[in-house]
C-alpha cells in the first residue's frame, strides 16, 4: 500500500501537466464537443482547422496534424480534419491532413493507423534533387470514412479514398482505394474479401 501511494505522488504531477496541456489546447479547436478526452504524449498543430463531435476518445501519443503553412509558406490549402461523435482512437495513430479528412460518427481507430490526405511532392524526375522534407505537399483527394467503420492496428489510409459505412479494414492494411460499405478488406494494397449483409 505504501509503493502504491508513492507512486500515486509521483505521478499527480505528470498527470496535472497533461491536463492542463490539454485543456489549452482544445481551447484552440475549429470546434470541440463534450466529453472529449486526450491520452498522454499527444502532438497537435493546426489546431483551428480540427473539429471534434462529442466523445471522442483519443488514446496515448495520438498525433494530429493540419497543414495550412509548411516549411514557412502557405500551403494553398484550406484543410478541415473533422471527427464526429462516439470515435475512438486509440494509442499512436498519426492523421496528418492538408485538404479534407471526414471521420463519422461511431468509428473505432486501431493502434498505429496511420491517415494521410497528402503526399511530399508529385513523384516526379524533376524533384528527386530535392529532399522529400522540402518538397512541396499535396492532395490528390480527401479522405472520408463512414459511420461505424472498424479500422484495425497498423493501418495505411491514403489519399482520395472513401470508405463505406460498416467497414471493416484489416490490420496492417493499406488503403489506396475506395472500399464500399458493410465490407471487409485486407492487405496491401488493400481488398474487399468479403461482403457483410
Amino acid at each position: 500500500m505504501k509503493v502504491f501511494n508513492g507512486l500515486k505522488k509521483l505521478l499527480m504531477p505528470l498527470y496535472c501537466i497533461h491536463k492542463i496541456k490539454w485543456h489549452f489546447y482544445k481551447r484552440k479547436f475549429g470546434m470541440i464537443g463534450k466529453k472529449c478526452s486526450m491520452g498522454r504524449g499527444f502532438c497537435l498543430s493546426g489546431c483551428s482547422n480540427i473539429k471534434f463531435g462529442d466523445n471522442v476518445l483519443c488514446g496515448d501519443n495520438v498525433k494530429l496534424e493540419t497543414w495550412e503553412f509548411y516549411n514557412g509558406s502557405s500551403t494553398g490549402y484550406h484543410p478541415e480534419l473533422i471527427i464526429g461523435n462516439n470515435v475512438s482512437i486509440t494509442e499512436g495513430v498519426f492523421v496528418s491532413c492538408l485538404n479534407k479528412i471526414f471521420i463519422d460518427d461511431g468509428t473505432l481507430i486501431g493502434t498505429g493507423t496511420f491517415i494521410t490526405d497528402n503526399f511530399h511532392g508529385h513523384n516526379s524526375a524533376a524533384e528527386l534533387d530535392i529532399p522529400p522534407s522540402q518538397r512541396e505537399l499535396w492532395s490528390k483527394g480527401s479522405v472520408i470514412i463512414g459511420k461505424n467503420v472498424w479500422i484495425g492496428r497498423n493501418v495505411s489510409i491514403m489519399p482520395n479514398v472513401n470508405i463505406g459505412d460498416g467497414a471493416i479494414i484489416g490490420a496492417n492494411a493499406v488503403v489506396t482505394h475506395d472500399i464500399p460499405a458493410k465490407s471487409v478488406a485486407v492487405g496491401i494494397p488493400a481488398r474487399v474479401v468479403k461482403s457483410i449483409s
